[in-house]
Parts: C-alpha cells; structure tokens; sequence
C-alpha cells in the first residue's frame, strides 16, 4: 500500500512537470497583464506613473459604485431565476446550488434595502435644507442642473421601485421554500419564483443604470449596450447558419471538399483586407455595391456603416431608445461582416461533431419508426451539444473582444453606434489616458468572466459528454 502510494505521487509529479510550460504560458500572458493592468488602473499614467487613484477611474467609468454594485448583484439574480425556470425539479438539486442561490438573494435584499433607506434618508434631508444633503446634490441627482423638486421625484421614485423588487425579492424565495418543503409541483418550485426574480431583477438593474449613465461615463457604458448588441446577433447568427450549412456538407454532396474550403475560406481570409472589401460594399455612398442593388429593388440608398438609426425605427417606425432600440444599421452591417468571417469555422467544427456521432443510432431510430425531426431533437442535438456549447462560449468571449475588423470599418467613417468596449478602450489609449483605459479593460474583462461562469452554471449540466 505505501508503495502505491509512492507511485501515485511519482505520476502526479510527472503529471505537474508536463503542465509547467502551459501554466507558465498562462502566467506570463494571461494573469500577469491582467495583474498590471488593474495596478495601472490604481494610478494616474500619463504617461508614466503618477499618483495614487484608488478607485476613482472606476468611479469615472461607471458612475456610482453602490448602483454599480446593485446592478452586478442584479444581474446574478437574473441568473438564478433563468435557473430557476430551466431547472428539472423532479431531480433535487445540490445543496451548494441552493446555498449560492440563497446568498445571492440575501445579498440582493440587503444592499436594496440599504439603497432604499440612503434614498429616503437624502430626500427626506434636501427637503428639510440640510447643509450635508445640498452639499451631495452633485452626487444624488441624476440631472445636478434640473429642477430639485422633478429630482426629489425621481429619487422617490427609484427607491419605491426598489423596495418593491426587495420585497419580491423576499415573495419569490418564500414561496421556493414552501415549494421544496412541501414538495409541490415544479410551478410553485421554480417557475413562479423564476418569474418574479425576472422581474424584480430587470426592474433594479433599469433603475442603477439610469443612475450610472448619470453619473458615469456614458459614452463607456453606452459602448457596453453595443458590444452585448454585437456579440448577441454575432454568435447567434453564425452559430444557426454554421449548423445549416453543417448539414448540407453532411450529406455528402458532389463536390463536398471544394465546397467545405470554399465556406472555410472567409475565416482564413486576413481580417484587414475583408474590412476594407467589406466597408466598400456596404459604403453610405450611393455608387456603393449594396446601395446600386437596392437601387434596382427601387429601394432608396442607405448609409449603412455610417448610419446611427437603430434597426427597430426602419422596421416598425418607432423612436426608441437603449436596449428597446436595437442594434443601429451601421452595428447591423458590422455584425454582418462577423458571421461572413465566422460562419465558416463554426460549420467546420460543427460537421467534426455530426461526423462523429455514430450512424448505428440513426438506423435504430429509423427502424423503431422514429421521424427526421425526432431523431434531431433526440439524437443530433444531444450529442452535438457539447459542440455547440463551446462553439457559443468562445464565440461570446471572442465578440466581447473584438477590434480589427470594427475598428478599420470605422477608419472609413465616423459612427459612436460601433463603439464597442474595446474600441473605447482603445480611444482611451489613443488619447493618453493609460490609467483610465486600464480600469476599462478591467471591468471588460471582469464582465467576460462573469458571463462565462454564468453560462457554466445554466448550461453545462445540460450538455451530453458521453461516456
């Protein structure tokens, strides 16, 4: 027996040293630029080192901290009550779940009720013309220069709405509770909750950002709405078509090996030549490409990549704003360009995995009489969703990144509805404005991993590894 153990502790040494050259990697490229970017985000740098910051470039960048923090909190309730709507609840599921789900709930009905009592408290004191609370109006109010009384609302407003989500807050886990103990149905259990987690949580995360666009950089945190804009339409777009056209090379039509190089062949294509190609197509001119075809529909030009008009006022003729608006025509022809350059390698990967699936399932299922549509949903899907898991991983994570292609597209114009997050970072850098910048790419990064981890925690448990 010790000698087993002997052995078994030789081979994790073995196992250490052959990770050594990936974790070193990892080290000097990976955790040590993150490391320095956040001590450069401490300081002034401009452009060498000067004082001490502390916190206050992130404070410039998204406006109030406690709001900044609610809405983070916020968003990981959004997460529990998806989980909640999508969770099997004949299965019981594990206690570190709930217990992270709990901690999440509590921490979002104290930092509420919290916000609720400072809101009351500074209204109540400007009312009364306390020298504290006027001296803050520059902090409180989301317009200083408005009139107090219409901010005086506001502020009453926001924290009605916010005690109304703590106390939903409150409803949606008691009635989890008695749910799980009672063993009711899965409605009472995780729909019903889910439900008012959904809305409680949107409802907080409305009212912070109102205040951080107040009181935050907007141009920043507008270049946020962009990339979610960008990344959402980007992987979901390339992903669906990639699984078509994944289909079609299945089937093993003539020419097979001409047409998989042909889809492959925009991803392999340098990015700089086909945002240049690309910005000339879908140029505002009207001797552009796009424009003259639309000139022989009898369709009036557009500008396309200079164009800031959000999608939804040329489809429905509404003037909307924020998230309710929608990607611009200019973000609609960037992300475009991404799923030509990326629909290629997610069909590669996707016809690796529908080659892999044996064939033997398929025949068992079309002798027990099973239909086309059953054995995808039944068979395809399943095993194929490891696939299209990583494939939407990396996808986001890559679209939460991007910069070439939409930063040579702007080259040819100028439109702040493709400002994404990091072409505000680099707009930053470019301005000389090194430690600010840095606090960008911090909260860029701290955002992806946020993302990441949620996207674990909903959805790998559903995902089919095989034995």
């Amino acid at each position: 027996m010790f000698s087993n153990s002997i052995k078994i502790q030789k081979e994790n040494l073995k196992g250490g040293i052959f990770l050594l050259p990936g974790v070193g990697l990892l080290l000097c490229f990976g955790i040590l630029p993150i490391c320095l970017a956040f001590y450069m985000s401490l300081h002034r740098w401009k452009p060498v080192q000067g004082r001490f910051m502390g916190l206050s470039h992130y404070e410039k960048a998204i406006g109030d901290l406690t709001s900044a923090m609610l809405t983070l909190t916020a968003l990981a309730m959004l997460i529990v009550g998806i989980w909640l709507l999508t969770r099997n609840w004949k299965q019981t599921p594990a206690k570190h779940s709930l217990t992270l789900c709990y901690a999440v709930g509590a921490t979002m009905v104290v930092l509420l009720s919290w916000r609720v009592f400072e809101l009351n408290h500074y209204v109540t004191a400007f009312q009364e013309g306390e020298a504290w609370a006027l001296k803050m109006k520059r902090d409180m109010f989301l317009d200083r220069r408005g009139d107090p009384s219409e901010q005086l609302a506001l502020l009453s407003g926001h924290a009605n709405a916010l005690l109304g989500s703590a106390l939903m807050t409150v409803l949606a886990f008691g009635l989890h509770l008695y749910g799980f103990f009672r063993k009711k149905v899965a409605w009472l259990r995780g729909i019903f909750p889910g439900v008012i987690l959904l809305y409680a949580s949107s409802q907080v995360i409305s009212v912070n950002w109102e205040k951080m666009m107040a009181s935050g950089d907007d141009d920043f945190l507008n270049s946020l709405v962009h990339t979610v804009f960008f990344s959402t339409g980007t992987v979901t777009l390339q992903i669906s078509l990639g699984l078509m056209i994944a289909f079609a090379l299945y089937r093993k039509l003539r020419g097979f090996a001409f047409f998989r190089f042909l889809v492959f062949l925009p991803y392999v294509t340098p990015v700089v030549a086909m945002a240049t190609v690309f910005s000339l197509i879908f140029g505002a001119r009207e001797s552009s490409l796009s424009n003259q075809f639309l000139a022989m529909l009898g369709v009036e030009p557009l500008r396309w990549i200079a164009d800031n008009t959000p999608i939804t006022e040329y489809l429905f003729g509404v003037e909307w704003s924020g998230l309710f608006a929608g990607p611009s025509l200019g973000m609609v022809t960037a992300i475009l360009f991404g799923v030509w350059s990326y629909t290629g390698y997610n069909a590669v990967i996707l016809l690796a995995g529908l080659t892999a699936i044996p064939g033997d399932l398929y025949e068992a299922a079309e002798m027990e009489g099973a239909t086309a549509w059953q054995s995808f949903r039944h068979i395809t899907m399943p095993l194929l969703s490891p696939v299209i898991f990583f494939l939407v991983i990396t996808g986001l994570i890559g679209t939460f990144q991007a910069f070439t292609h939409i930063y040579f597209m702007l080259s040819s114009t100028v439109n702040k509805s493709l400002h994404v997050g990091s072409i505000e970072i680099w707009r930053q850098i470019s301005l000389g404005k090194f430690g600010y910048s840095s606090a960008l790419a911090v909260i860029l990064f701290v955002l992806i991993i946020l993302l990441t981890v949620a996207q674990f925690s909903l959805f790998s448990r559903h995902q089919h590894f095989g034995d």
